[in-house]
């Protein structure tokens, strides 16, 4: 006689732990690259220059916002990113009292260079693995991310990020 399958919330220690040790080496392997950016720009700044990528140009209300911050520290960031070069302050076209964010070819360089050191610390990983393991990985990460939206849009149906820009700011 089969045993029945425990339901997921109930699962032995062993493989919960097993869970996390796999999840942490994905989260390890993405958040990897961010190192070599250390010293570049901190955390917040990366944060805020991938948020701005993201929406191509945008107000500082909407920033500090996307970001969990007020909007006096939201402009005092952008005075050291625009300081450095890396975002452009602008009036906005409809609205000449509104000031937009965008990135300047430097920022977006550095978000390109980010993102493309990301792409090759995973390769690097995924040439390791066999086919098949490399098809089950997508296929399991697939019915993951699904089941993530799903939950993601009983929870904030209005919210505009996927899971690449959500896991991009959070392991800025």
């Amino acid at each position: 006689m089969e045993k029945p399958e425990p339901a997921v919330g109930q699962l032995p220690t062993a493989e919960w732990a097993a869970i996390e040790r796999e999840a942490a080496a994905l989260v390890a392997v993405w958040g990897r690259s961010r190192q070599a950016f250390a010293t570049k720009v901190s955390s917040i700044q990366l944060q805020a220059l991938l948020t701005i990528e993201q929406h191509k140009t945008i107000n500082l209300g909407r920033l500090a916002a996307a970001l969990g911050a007020v909007p006096s520290s939201a402009s005092r960031l952008c005075d050291r990113l625009e300081a450095a070069g890396l975002v452009r302050r602008s009036h906005c076209e409809e609205d000449k009292r509104e000031l937009t964010l965008s990135l300047t070819p430097s920022g977006r360089s550095l978000v390109e260079e980010l993102q493309q050191r990301r792409r090759d610390d995973l390769a690097r990983v995924l040439r390791e693995m066999p086919p098949a393991g490399r098809i089950a990985l997508l296929r399991g990460l697939q019915a993951f991310a699904d089941a993530a939206d799903r939950i993601m849009e009983r929870q904030t149906p209005e919210a505009e990020d996927d899971w690449t820009r959500i896991a991009a700011r959070l392991l800025a």
